[in-house]
């Protein structure tokens, strides 16, 4: 018998697998992509995708992303000095 997949629960009952969902959100917020972009770039790994769906993926997952994001990251130190140049 087989056992089903362990998903992480933000996407569970989607149609996506959850690394093509976070591939798509990562690049548009990285790299600035339109929407269209990750449409073709999606199409070229064999992947149908529109842009709202897109769009309905960042909507939905930037902010649990970022919870789980921020935690990883380094506090920003509030004292700087600029240096003479």
């Amino acid at each position: 018998m087989t056992r089903p997949i362990a998903r992480d629960p933000i996407y569970r009952r989607r149609r996506f697998e959850g690394e093509t969902i976070e591939l798509c959100v990562r690049w548009y917020i990285s790299y600035r992509l339109s929407y269209r972009d990750l449409v073709a770039m999606m199409a070229e790994r064999g992947l149908t995708v529109s842009q709202t769906t897109i769009l309905r993926w960042v909507i939905r997952y930037v902010p649990p992303f970022e919870k789980r994001w921020n935690r990883w990251a380094r506090r920003v130190n509030s004292s700087w000095r600029v240096d003479e140049t």
